[in-house]
């Protein structure tokens, strides 16, 4: 598709997660596709591990050192309005200079009986967050 599309030829290589995370913190690439994952939906968790400079998932090694000097202020302001504010002023910082390019972004369907209760898709994020039943029950 990259060759159709674009005009970019490549020669694809498959690998499993561990040498994929050897390759790309060495560099070993010219395009990376990979997942990133989150185990909470709080910027401070993925902004600081996915794009901060020198995080443990930033494997783009972006840098930018407006966005930078946002995150101690995003982590520790307890106003929601104004630590909202922040966040928008990062993703704003984003939008002007993209870290990386997104691909995809994960959708989950679920589907269940109206006497299954409990469950509350709503209030997932992402797959992580569907492994526990034990609070779901059978209202039948």
């Amino acid at each position: 598709m990259l060759q159709e599309g674009l005009n970019v030829e490549c020669n694809l290589r498959t690998v499993v997660e561990s040498v994929w995370f050897d390759d790309v913190a060495n560099g070993n690439y010219d395009l990376a596709i990979g997942a990133v994952v989150s185990t909470l939906l709080d910027p401070s968790d993925y902004f600081n591990a996915w794009y901060k400079k020198g995080g443990v998932q930033n494997y783009s090694s972006w840098v930018n050192e407006p966005f930078n000097a946002l995150l101690p202020r995003i982590d520790t302001e307890v106003d929601p309005a104004k630590r909202l504010a922040l966040i928008q002023q990062a993703e704003a910082i984003m939008e002007q200079d993209p870290p990386l390019l997104p691909v995809a972004w994960e959708k989950i369907n679920d589907i269940w009986y109206n006497y299954v209760k409990g469950h509350r898709p709503e209030d997932y994020f992402g797959i992580y967050d569907v492994v526990r039943f034990d609070t779901f029950w059978l209202d039948k």
